[in-house]
């Protein structure tokens, strides 16, 4: 008799594997497993969407492949679902709903520095 149980189990209901994803992908398996393709992943990091030594790294230099924390690429998605669900719409008597964003966001001066140094670099 065990005394454990796993939090989850490795097969689905038609006991098949569960596809856990590793911890760390290439851009090709990153483009497997979200909607973007390898050019909007690329267009991602050029608009600084994903930032070097949190969402990717280089681990062989400058010129090497790219490899992608899949942890840091998730809280990102849900990050940003989150930010779009805050959004409400509001009805102005018209008869025409419009979006406006509930929350104010808050710049935080010390990474808006840092970011600006490492472009700047």
């Amino acid at each position: 008799m065990a005394l454990w149980k796993p939090l989850r189990s490795t097969v689905d209901r038609g006991n098949r594997p569960i596809d856990t994803p590793k911890p760390y992908l290439s851009a090709e398996e990153l483009a497997q497993r979200t909607p973007w393709t390898i050019e909007a992943i690329e267009k991602m990091i050029r608009r600084g969407l994903l930032v070097r030594g949190q969402h990717y790294f280089q681990p062989t230099g400058q010129r090497g492949r790219l490899v992608f924390k899949w942890a840091a690429i998730v809280a990102m998605i849900e990050e940003r679902a989150v930010q779009s669900a805050s959004e409400s719409v509001i009805d102005h008597g018209e008869g025409r709903p419009s979006k406006t964003q509930t929350t104010k966001q808050v710049l935080d001066v010390e990474k808006a520095t840092a970011d600006l140094q490492r472009l700047l670099a």
